[in-house]
């Protein structure tokens, strides 16, 4: 078939058909075109001898099978018009020779021609493997073979007008019957002859694959010898001799049975010669004059039932041996992939039977589909349970308080409606186990395409949680046990870490006459901030000066330096140093930003950073600002946690002012503060909150600086 033509794009180059097209033949196409050029006369030389007396067309026409592997073996090769001149100037010049008038013989050269494209067309569109290949593979699928048919009968309907005209043109006459027979014929002549093609092209291209392997096609050596025997030796025998004996033209379909056992046991190829085998004999012996189709009174009846005759034959014995082949083709797929499921299920079991965490797999039902033996000991205390009990194991679960838990808060139930579960903790309390035990589950739903229900994964957390309790005791332990006793002012401070340790700390000192105190955020949260809290918190404790407190978070951040980097973290910070003689408070912000003065008129100052965080950026030497706390003041920081649940706007700050001025203590300004977090277990980042406040009616020493002569 001719390449369709190759666009023009927006530079102006031709297509990739367009250039093929333009390509001059190689040697190859060369000779490719001359052997199919020669095969295709001799073809249609040996057609036109097969007219039998009286009929106005051959009995048979292996033509028009040749022309259909010519063009499908010119696919996509340079100048595809010269295969379309070549077969029909050939058709016409061979029954020009036979005795055809001119005008028949190029309206049979056009036929001809119109019929092969027609299929290659019909091949190009439904069967694209057998056209892409170039005859190099056979026929190997049912739906190929229908496809094969299909096409054959469509290139010989569409193209028997013409045949009918051109015998017209003859001095014969025409009629119905014509266009009838001339279908029939090439329809089978393109079945049988293409199947032939392509099942040599298969063989020769398989043999090119391999070109040291010996020995004869695997359906001569798998120890199905006496099948291929009897399907070309018997089988051919019987027909020679029934045909010779026998001319009722009823007892011949029997015959049929021969091909439909070949189908069923050999593999394509043997059926293939089978079928060519038994057909040739059929023809050469009608054409003899012989068998029963030779003593029906019409020679155009002849053509037409010989014609049906080996039509059935490869029809049948080729849909039999193709839905064989794709048969073992599925069954050895369908062994591979269960030896392949059957690894994996092994792998799979392998793998569960060794994690240390538990997994537990239920259908949409309830019912435990898998369930590893760490997520049995997990919940029953033994590794070994029935996979039938499918609830028993869950007998055991409660709340962490104790308390007994309903059906529906099971993690694979709640999984079941809101698809995930996360960190769920429920307290497990096994047989023969004096202490319950806590275990973490994650619940996910299993999609209703892959079967529905829910995969459970649980992770024994109580020595974790033991840990981390101790941890949170020493965590508490550096805070602040007492509030420094301070004339006119009071300190409160709230900390709740996310989890049991966190990475926000605060702290106060009194330091001379003064106070220093401190809130600090390390990036990240759980025990590695909280390490480097506690570094944190030992350095600037460390620090020769505490009341420089510019000076000690210059000299914190020196020594932090390093480990910051290596944990790739960074610690905001807000200290101050507060002088109760004047209410000076002098400070320093490492990006903070959070921290507020709040006057008894409800006006609201909100203290500016003064450079940027530890970790990010350290040499310079960290600077200061101050500010006056007047009585009635107060003053709030706290972490970005807090920020987080406000809204994480600076906007968010009004509501700080307003919570804070509804206060009378220090310690009253934080719980309410922390307040607005609401449920404070269940935020996502720590909560600090840092409160001064300087009591109504005590003046400092001295002369009082005017209400808003705050110095920087």
């Amino acid at each position: 078939m001719a390449a369709a033509p190759g666009g023009t794009g927006t530079t102006g180059r031709a297509g990739p058909a367009a250039r093929t097209r333009r390509r001059a033949p190689s040697a190859r196409d060369v000779r490719v075109l001359l052997v199919f050029g020669v095969v295709y006369a001799l073809a249609c030389v040996a057609g036109r001898e097969t007219l039998v007396p009286g009929a106005r067309v051959s009995l048979i026409w292996p033509a028009a099978g040749i022309s259909v592997l010519w063009l499908v073996a010119r696919a996509r090769r340079p100048w595809p018009w010269l295969d379309r001149l070549l077969l029909g100037t050939t058709t016409a010049a061979v029954v020009l020779l036979t005795g055809t008038p001119p005008g028949a013989a190029v309206i049979g050269g056009v036929a001809a021609t119109l019929q092969a494209e027609l299929c290659v067309l019909v091949l190009a569109r439904y069967a694209p493997r057998l056209r892409a290949a170039r005859g190099a593979r056979q026929v190997d699928r049912v739906t190929e073979l229908w496809w094969l048919v299909f096409g054959a009968a469509a290139g010989a309907l569409a193209s028997a007008p013409l045949a009918q005209l051109a015998v017209a043109l003859t001095s014969q006459g025409t009629t119905w019957e014509t266009a009838l027979l001339w279908s029939a014929r090439n329809t089978v002549s393109i079945v049988t002859i293409g199947l032939l093609g392509w099942s040599v092209g298969g063989a020769l291209h398989d043999r090119r694959l391999r070109p040291g392997a010996r020995g004869g096609p695997a359906w001569w050596t798998d120890g199905r010898r006496l099948d291929v025997l009897g399907a070309l030796v018997l089988a051919p025998a019987a027909y020679v001799l029934w045909f010779l004996w026998q001319s009722d033209l009823a007892v011949v379909f029997p015959l049929i049975a021969f091909t439909v056992w070949a189908g069923s046991r050999l593999p394509t190829r043997a059926v293939v010669a089978h079928t060519t085998l038994c057909g040739a004999l059929v023809v050469v012996i009608t054409l003899g004059g012989a068998g029963p189709m030779a003593n029906l009174p019409d020679p155009a009846l002849q053509v037409g039932v010989a014609q049906l005759y080996v039509g059935l034959l490869t029809v049948i014995g080729m849909a039999l041996a193709l839905a064989g082949e794709e048969r073992r083709r599925l069954v050895g797929a369908l062994s591979v992939a269960r030896d392949r499921a059957q690894a994996q299920a092994g792998l799979l079991a392998s793998v569960l039977e060794t994690m240390s965490e538990g997994v537990r797999v239920v259908d949409a039902a309830g019912r435990v589909v898998v369930r590893n033996p760490t997520a049995a000991r997990l919940l029953t205390g033994r590794p070994d349970l029935d996979p039938d009990d499918s609830l028993t194991d869950l007998a055991g679960l409660a709340r962490l308080d104790g308390s007994a838990l309903r059906d529906d808060e099971l993690p694979f139930r709640r999984a079941l409606v809101e698809g995930r579960v996360r960190d769920v903790d429920l307290m497990v309390r096994t047989p023969g186990v004096p202490q319950p035990r806590v275990v973490t589950f994650n619940a996910t739903r299993i999609p209703a395409g892959s079967g529905g229900g829910v995969v459970t994964v649980l992770r024994d957390v109580t020595e974790e949680r033991a840990e981390l309790r101790r941890a949170a005791t020493v965590q508490a332990s550096l805070l602040p046990a007492r509030t420094p006793d301070l004339p006119g002012f009071e300190v409160a401070a709230r900390f709740v870490p996310a989890g049991s340790v966190g990475g926000d700390f605060y702290d106060w000192e009194r330091v001379g006459g003064g106070l220093v105190i401190t809130l600090a955020d390390v990036m990240g949260k759980g025990p590695g901030a909280a390490i480097l809290a506690a570094t944190t918190r030992s350095l600037l404790r460390a620090q020769p000066a505490p009341e420089d407190v510019a000076g000690t978070l210059s000299g914190a951040e020196r020594a932090l330096d390093a480990d910051l980097v290596n944990a790739g973290a960074f610690v905001t910070m807000f200290r101050g140093f507060l002088d109760p003689s004047t209410g000076d408070l002098t400070y320093a912000d490492a990006g903070h930003g959070l921290s507020l003065v709040v006057r008894p008129d409800g006006s609201l100052r909100r203290l500016p950073a003064t450079g940027l965080p530890l970790g990010i950026a350290a040499g310079p030497d960290r600077v200061g600002a101050r500010v006056r706390m007047l009585p009635g003041d107060v003053l709030v920081t706290f972490s970005d946690g807090l920020l987080d649940v406000l809204g994480g706007s600076i906007g968010d700050l009004e509501r700080v002012r307003d919570v804070v001025r509804g206060t009378a203590t220090a310690d009253g300004a934080a719980a309410a503060v922390l307040a607005l977090a609401g449920d404070a277990e269940d935020a996502e980042d720590d909560l600090t909150v840092l409160v001064l406040r300087r009591l109504p009616g005590h003046p400092p020493a001295g002369v009082p600086h005017p209400r808003g002569a705050d110095g920087v």
